[in-house]
């Protein structure tokens, strides 16, 4: 079987796929894979041994370079990129990956004679290819600013059905005292600042002495990072070495960078700077051991071990040395890293329930979701949050009823010539009072928004577009209100085995001399 996976992104982008490629080669283990990625990264070959069978490049900047320039031939990007349809075409492959999910790469995919094709492409003068709820999911949230409640990699992996972990599974770690950081980013918006990092430099050398605090950089690096360093704090190196660098320290504090997503595959415990355009509830670091520094609307800036729903964009002067240097100590201390709240995972769940559904006629495994939820959290602290849980739920059906209601039937909207705002007025008012509110945090009715801000050729659109996304609507809350009932009882079952309660099995007992054991012939009855 011969896979090519399509990764015209970044470098940070392709590392931090790793585990997707990964878990591909365990899902395929005597598959062929091929990668597609552009030309200026070719340097990901060397941290990707073993995984990758085959490298394709596609010379994106110098195709970009052949169209701009006046002095070239107009159609020589054109050709050279038919040239490279054609030696894929003649390759033979059975499958294609799109992890890339832009136009650039929908295109690309649509021209390729593949029969198993998976992710966005175009085909017939439309994209096609959101063959999944995980895969619609991932393309309305990552294609614009809407937050996402999973990672980048845990959607893809779910979009594609691709196993993944969360770091790759290594030998025990040497007890180290080195400190790595990586002060500069592809965009200075995400830059802390060098000042601020050589600050954090000097306390953690006078606070915790025994370690030693290095500084990574790449060589065209190198003067910017001599205006606040010294050569001797300087580790310039390429990609190959500073994974070699990575796999000795004992911790590496960073910005957004692709360097976070190589520490994140082999293990290194991370202390991320999520400043700027950063999102980190898309694009954090993918590790259990990552912390994760940022802020939520109206709070001072806080720690997290995984992304936060409502992170908001920063500036350098919102995240000061200490509370980074609060983290720091954490991640060295070994002290237990701050958890997700329990909202948050209670949303992933319901919401993994909705995106795991065919369609809407498929039941959840209520009770196994919430079994396994309960499991991982204390039946203590869910009962501390579902009063707040249950009043939430109680407001998106309130706004649910309220759109509904508001909405003009089919036929009056098929019988108008023209459409005016004013038709739809109170349905717009309703959108607002939830945008408003800002308690829509996660998405429910992000569909709905959207639908009223689409185009519409004719009057009745609107009630196809809005209807559809008010059931998918009432889809999610359903679940969500089923989900939690399931909860509810589970935890309501286990205080009372607590109170001795109940532990008598359904499936009969006789009576001996030592104890009560079951009865197969009663069991049958």
């Amino acid at each position: 079987m011969k896979i090519l996976v399509l990764s015209l992104l970044r470098l940070g982008d392709i590392i931090q796929q790793a585990p997707l490629l990964k878990g591909l080669r365990e899902k395929n283990p005597h598959a062929e894979i091929h990668l597609l990625l552009n030309r200026q990264f070719a340097n990901v070959e060397k941290i990707l041994d073993g995984v990758v069978d085959h490298y394709i490049y596609f010379e994106r900047e110098t195709l970009q370079k052949g169209l701009s320039d006046a002095s070239a031939n107009i159609l020589w990007s054109y050709q050279q990129v038919e040239k490279l349809v054609e030696s894929l075409n003649g390759q033979g492959f059975d499958q294609a990956i799109n992890l890339t999910h832009n136009k650039l790469s929908a295109y690309l995919l649509g021209t390729l004679e593949i029969a198993d094709k998976r992710g966005l492409y175009q085909a017939e003068g439309r994209f096609q290819g959101l063959s999944n709820r995980w895969l619609r999911y991932f393309n309305d949230r990552f294609s614009g600013t809407q937050k996402s409640l999973f990672h980048y990699v845990e959607l893809l992996g779910k979009a594609f059905d691709i196993p993944v972990q969360t770091e790759i599974a290594t030998t025990p770690r040497k007890k180290s005292k080195l400190v790595l950081l990586q002060c500069l980013t592809s965009d200075s918006k995400k830059n802390w600042g060098l000042e601020r990092f050589a600050q954090l430099k000097r306390t953690i050398e006078i606070s915790l002495v025994d370690y030693e605090v290095m500084v990574l950089g790449a060589s065209f690096e190198r003067e910017t990072l001599l205006e606040f360093f010294s050569e001797k704090d300087l580790l310039i190196c390429d990609l190959p070495e500073a994974r070699k660098h990575l796999q000795s320290a004992a911790l590496l504090v960073t910005g957004d960078t692709s360097i976070k997503h190589m520490a994140a595959q082999i293990g290194t415990p991370i202390v991320e700077i999520a400043i700027g355009s950063s999102d980190p509830s898309k694009t954090a670091a993918y590790s259990s051991q990552a912390l994760v520094i940022q802020t939520q609307a109206g709070c001072a800036p806080c720690v997290h071990s995984q992304a936060c729903p409502q992170p908001t964009h920063l500036c350098a002067e919102d995240v000061s040395v200490e509370q980074v240097f609060g983290a720091v100590w954490d991640q060295l201390s070994g002290e237990k890293m701050a958890q997700r709240s329990l909202q948050l995972s209670l949303e992933k769940a319901v919401w993994t329930l909705y995106l795991d559904k065919a369609n809407s006629q498929v039941e959840p495994f209520y009770a196994l979701a919430a079994a396994e939820f309960l499991n991982s959290h204390p039946t203590g602290e869910l009962q501390n949050v579902l009063s707040a849980w249950n009043e939430k739920s109680e407001q998106y059906r309130q706004w649910l009823k309220k759109a509904f209601e508001v909405l003009p039937t089919r036929e009056e909207l098929a019988a108008k010539r023209s459409f005016q705002t004013s038709d739809i007025s109170d349905l717009i008012l309703c959108a607002q009072d939830i945008l408003k509110s800002k308690k829509d945090e996660v998405g429910y009715f992000q569909v709905f928004v959207e639908a009223l801000l689409s185009r519409f050729n004719q009057p009745v659109q609107i009630y196809d577009r809005v209807s559809a996304a008010l059931q998918e609507v009432e889809e999610l809350l359903t679940i969500r209100e089923s989900f939690t009932r399931h909860l509810q009882t589970i935890s309501m079952e286990g205080a009372y085995y607590a109170k001795g309660i109940g532990q008598l099995s359904i499936s009969g007992f006789e009576e001996t001399r030592k104890s009560l054991q079951p009865n197969p012939q009663n069991a049958e009855l």
